[in-house]
């Protein structure tokens, strides 16, 4: 067995494991978050566990890895969560013990990176700190977040931002950790960003959210609260949704987010009219 330390979004995440460890570290983006100091706010990833799957209930289950493997949620009689990764990833995690999750030994390494983000999503979640779908893009010192689905641009609207506002730069590109600090969201970089190589540490006071919509025209409004939270809610990890102890505490962090950043929604072209109209909007003083 051996250790390994690493800072993703202000918390300390140790793996412990034996083949799965240098799998992991292993991983894109991975080894650039390993720790130089610790946070108090730690996470314990315990690898290759030999773990049994009791009987439990299935709550989602959903495709990964371009549909080639299966994954399951569920929770038994304890309360205990469990994940299946394909036909042998396992993963567990007991509230009651919110600082440790436990993995078996998975050798692909496509579930693997799924199942090391689901181990901090879930973790996470019960310390505030949620992995969001988005792009995220930093201008002068703040972080905007780019939401939508699959396929609406987000990367498109965020490339836009730094290849013509001077100074700006890509913090990540599909899962940046936000968090909800002493009243201020923060989005932090994280190993998880999608298509793009761009492994970032740094945490950035966020300045606004934006949905993006494709349409042929260029238009941005703010959403009221009922509107933000349905624009937020749909990008945090979406098979949480499916449990009734998880959607307390996602409901806690959108409410938190959006009461304390603007959400816009972003009806837009690919063009570099859209980021001028967003980032003017968000930043008037520009």
């Amino acid at each position: 067995m051996g250790t390994a330390t690493l800072g993703i979004g202000g918390i300390t995440l140790t793996l412990d494991g034996d083949t799965s460890l240098a799998r992991a570290l292993a991983l894109p983006g991975m080894r650039e978050f390993m720790a130089v100091g610790t946070e108090a706010d730690c996470i314990e990833v315990r690898l290759d566990r030999p773990l049994a799957l009791p009987p439990y209930r299935w709550l989602h289950r959903f495709d990964i890895a371009d549909g080639t493997a299966e994954c399951r949620f569920g929770i038994d009689a304890e309360g205990v969560y469990h994940f299946t990764f394909g036909d042998s990833g396992l993963l567990q995690f007991d509230p009651r013990q919110p600082d440790t999750v436990c993995l078996n030994t998975i050798d692909d390494p496509n579930l693997l990176r799924f199942a090391m983000w689901t181990a901090y999503a879930m973790a996470g979640l019960w310390r505030g700190a949620v992995p969001v779908h988005a792009s995220a893009v930093v201008w002068r010192g703040q972080a905007v977040l780019c939401l939508g689905e699959s396929g609406t641009g987000k990367s498109t609207h965020t490339h836009l931002w730094t290849t013509h506002f001077d100074g700006a730069w890509l913090l990540n590109d599909d899962s940046p950790i936000v968090r909800l600090r002493e009243g201020r969201v923060w989005a932090y970089g994280s190993p998880w960003s999608g298509k793009s190589p761009c492994f970032h540490r740094e945490g950035v006071p966020v300045a606004a959210l934006i949905r993006l919509e494709q349409r042929p025209a260029n238009s941005i409004r703010r959403l009221g609260t009922i509107e933000a939270f349905t624009a937020l809610h749909p990008s945090c990890p979406p098979a949480l949704a499916h449990d009734e102890r998880c959607t307390d505490l996602m409901v806690d962090f959108v409410g938190g987010v959006i009461g304390n950043v603007p959400l816009f929604r972003l009806g837009c072209r690919p063009d570099r009219e859209a980021a001028e109209l967003s980032r003017n909007t968000i930043f008037p003083e520009t």
